[in-house]
């Protein structure tokens, strides 16, 4: 099972920059609590390390 942390939150945003997206901003701070709140417990069903990247990639 996967759940999402601040820090996991911040790998996903250092890679969007340091794979060419230079201009790309980290992602706002609504974005970053509505990903915790979503991703950030352990659900029935469990969530897949793939769709908590899918969620916030949309």
């Amino acid at each position: 099972m996967a759940t999402l942390t601040p820090k996991e939150i911040q790998k996903m945003e250092e890679y969007y920059y340091w794979v060419g997206y230079k201009t790309w901003i980290p992602f706002p701070k609504e974005l970053n609590e509505k990903l915790l709140e979503v991703y950030g417990e352990e659900p029935v069903p469990s969530w897949t390390e793939q769709d908590i990247y899918e969620g916030s990639r949309r």
